[in-house]
């Protein structure tokens, strides 16, 4: 019998109890008043995320969501494990991952001219070929991934096909690009320590519009011939359904299957040992995907977001609400959504997770949780702006600054620039430290606002306060940073020099609060 993705248990999980199971996609709501599922529990971050997004996309064909009333039926009450199985089973006959037939999220054809490639080519953090002929690999070392058994060769297709950065001439990447950014609503009930993983799936599933359609063949690629790019060929949403976003296949590949043992479970029985893929598979273009912010460009209008470089901070939350473009479905619905089942709620969290890719090299994975706001809310979305570009502008004139201090040359009329010859990217920590050290007090005075926004409080003392906050945190990065209290500097008058511009740099501060701007520059720090 194939192995099939909706009736075989393959999905690893966690419970609160802290109990680990395996179990089916139906099978999400089991013990979900006693010991609900809390989480996917597969070995990768990317992994859990990838097959999250899959149940989403799951439970949004299977399970009527018109309107709010609908959502808050299934969000008050989950359907339960046999009601779940009832909806999927006429899925079931496209989700055969081997056998005979058309197999889940692989090439319509076997790809039998195509050498085979090591399975551990599926991970999307695993060396390219340069990188093979360079002994460059940076994540995995080769040959430490050489067979994945069902559940985890499933798990890594899946994060391939949804995930897939560019892979070289005619390789496709995902219909968001490489490595892109998702955000999703996790709500957390009233008594609860933790957000459950149907409540996770439920929050984020898009709203059926009117051209909504279950027919398989316009769902799956895979049940029909490969629609390939080779001359250039695009998939629009035009003409498209929404829940093609949960299944696209932009890689054509095909899994090899023998007898083994997995590398990473052990497990002996079936696995995958290597794969078949070809170039020139669907090029999806202009998608808007639910579970993703967009920003607005020029040039090439909505453009998903991707995870920046380097580390995460509640300076990149702006994007990521969508008020620098366009935030995440899901997130919109949030606000109607909420109110349906407001009493039975104790907060609203979101999580941001996503490869930061360069081209085809992975250079980190971001797993971010945040605050949900209400993203249509004009004056808070003006304070939050105004706070963050604050704590932006802090944090460059720290940096320029310390830079001065450490690097500075003395000019004819005393003064001290920086050398043409110094790196624009010179000393990130002193910025970094800013955005670390003011994150805390950034979430309490979020709250704050998030209180006021209910009825319309003005906010300037909040603003004037977050102005002393980051002038206080500022000159206390810079003063530890040179180590001005020991003067141990060559040329001490260059570290005060520095320090009296970095109070001069808040006037900018100033500035981006809407705070009056003082006409002295010689500001007492």
């Amino acid at each position: 019998m194939p192995f099939n993705l909706l009736h075989d248990p393959w999905l690893e999980v966690r419970r609160r109890s802290g109990r680990r199971d395996q179990i089916r996609p139906c099978d999400v709501t089991n013990d979900v008043l006693n010991d609900p599922i809390v989480a996917l529990d597969f070995p990768r971050p990317d992994w859990n995320a990838a097959v999250t997004e899959l149940l989403i996309g799951l439970m949004f064909i299977a399970l009527a969501c018109d309107n709010e009333d609908d959502w808050a039926e299934h969000f008050r009450s989950p359907p339960s494990p046999d009601t779940l199985l009832q909806k999927l089973s006429p899925f079931s006959p496209a989700f055969n991952l081997d056998g005979d037939g058309p197999r889940a999220f692989q090439d319509f054809d076997d790809l039998a001219a195509q050498d085979p490639k090591p399975v551990s080519g599926l991970l999307i953090e695993a060396p390219g070929e340069n990188a093979l002929r360079n002994n460059s690999d940076l994540f995995i070392k080769r040959d430490t991934v050489t067979a994945l058994g069902l559940p985890y060769a499933t798990a890594a297709l899946i994060t391939l096909q949804t995930y897939a950065p560019s892979g070289g001439a005619g390789h496709r990447t995902s219909l968001r690009g490489g490595g892109p950014l998702t955000t999703l609503v996790t709500p957390l009930r009233t008594g609860e320590t933790v957000a459950t993983l149907w409540d996770r799936l439920w929050a984020n599933v898009p709203a059926r519009d009117g051209e909504f359609t279950i027919e398989p063949s316009r769902l799956f690629p895979w049940i029909s011939p490969t629609r390939t790019s080779v001359k250039d060929a695009m998939v629009t949403p035009e003409d498209q359904p929404l829940g093609l976003c949960f299944f696209a296949c932009p890689r054509r590949l095909r899994l090899i299957f023998a007898d083994g043992r997995c590398s990473l479970s052990e497990a002996t029985g079936p696995v995958v040992l290597e794969y078949r893929t070809q170039n020139y598979g669907a090029n999806y273009v202009g998608w808007l995907h639910p579970l993703s912010p967009y920003r607005n460009d020029k040039k090439s209008g909505a453009l998903p977001l991707h995870p920046n470089s380097g580390p995460s901070d509640y300076g990149d939350w702006l994007a990521w609400w969508g008020f620098n473009g366009d935030a995440a479905e899901s997130v919109k619905l949030w606000k109607a959504r909420r109110l349906e089942v407001k009493g039975e709620l104790a907060n609203d969290g979101m999580i941001a997770f996503g490869f930061d890719m360069d081209n085809m090299k992975a250079r980190q994975w971001l797993d971010a949780r945040l605050p949900w706001v209400p993203v249509d809310n004009q004056a808070l979305k003006a304070t939050l702006q105004a706070l963050i570009s604050a704590a932006d502008e802090a944090a460059k004139a720290v940096r320029f600054a310390c830079k001065l201090a450490l690097y500075g040359q003395k000019q004819g009329d005393g003064s001290y620039r920086l050398p043409e010859t110094l790196p624009m990217d010179a000393l990130q920590t002193p910025a970094q430290q800013v955005w670390q050290e003011t994150q805390g007090d950034f979430e309490r005075q979020l709250d704050e606002m998030l209180e006021r926004a209910q009825s319309d409080q003005p906010d300037l003392d909040l603003r004037e306060a977050w102005l002393k906050f980051l002038r206080r945190t500022s000159v206390s990065v810079f003063d530890a940073f040179v180590d001005i209290d020991g003067l141990t500097d060559t040329d001490p008058r260059r570290l005060l020099y520095a320090r009296g511009q970095l109070n001069n740099g808040f006037n900018r501060v100033r500035t981006a609060l809407g705070l009056v701007v003082a006409k002295s520059t010689k500001e007492v720090a």
